[in-house]
């Protein structure tokens, strides 16, 4: 029911016996038993833990089971709106020498973003099925000398829920995502919040014109692509030059970047 008063609930009622049903419950280890529980992207050790690939053609492996890929062109990333760079984080106690938030990479904020305090340490950190944009202001303390235990054990011990994440200087949010990096992600500016909102609060875009689905961030080499046959119009304009259906060598879709 939706309604607010006991008297105006319409329908049967049942009363609660207080029996609760038995069920079975299997409970197993997170280990892996053979190099396929790695998904073939690391090795399963004795201990049943798997050993994940470091450098492996340009990709780094990571999370228990080596399920997600680091490229090494997606170690640093860029805005599309600035330009602005983000790198991953170099850390001295974690095995892949990453600073990792639930399996995935950390990107700290390193300029370009006008809109950004460059006193301020921001970073992109995953938070079980989101990011979040994490604002410290007057944060380089947390990288000095004397900062590395706290930030060490900040890193290693991170929840998002009980570290509230989301009250503490969470100024940007993703869309829910299983992704590997924030690649591909459409990404929000957090606004107004109060009971009239969601639980994120307002959300405003951050994409290029407000575009659902066009994403914040690219790796280095990436270009974008765009499908003839998706196109409204014959002709696009891409580069200060205009590119036709038939002026590349696969008419199926079309490279915008530079004609070189």
């Amino acid at each position: 029911t939706d309604v607010f008063d006991i008297e105006e609930v319409q329908g049967p009622w049942q009363i609660w016996a207080g029996v609760i049903g038995r069920t079975d419950v299997d409970i197993v280890c997170n280990e892996c038993s053979e190099n396929a529980d790695c998904n073939l992207n690391g090795v399963c050790k004795n201990d049943g833990k798997c050993e994940c690939y470091n450098n492996e053609e340009g990709v780094t492996f990571i999370g228990p089971h080596c399920e997600v890929r680091l490229k090494d062109d997606c170690r640093t990333i860029y805005g599309e709106l600035y330009n602005d760079t983000w790198s991953v984080v170099p850390t001295p106690w974690d095995d892949k020498g990453l600073w990792q938030s639930y399996d995935r990479p950390v990107y700290r904020y390193q300029g370009g973003n006008p809109l950004i305090n460059d006193t301020d340490v921001v970073v992109l950190a995953y938070s079980g099925d989101r990011w979040f944009g994490v604002r410290q202001r007057q944060g380089e303390r947390l990288f000095s000398k004397e900062g590395q235990e706290f930030l060490k054990a900040a890193a290693t011990n991170y929840h998002a829920f009980w570290d509230r994440a989301l009250q503490n200087g969470t100024v940007v949010v993703s869309d829910a995502t299983t992704k590997d990096t924030p690649v591909g992600v459409d990404f929000y500016r957090i606004g107004e919040r109060g009971d009239q909102f969601g639980p994120y609060g307002a959300l405003y875009p951050l994409q290029l014109n407000n575009q659902t689905g066009r994403g914040v961030f690219r790796c280095t080499d990436s270009r974008p692509v765009v499908y003839a046959d998706a196109l409204p119009f014959p002709n696009i304009t891409g580069s200060g030059r205009r590119i036709s259906h038939t002026e590349e060598l696969f008419d199926t879709y079309l490279w915008l970047g530079d004609p070189n």
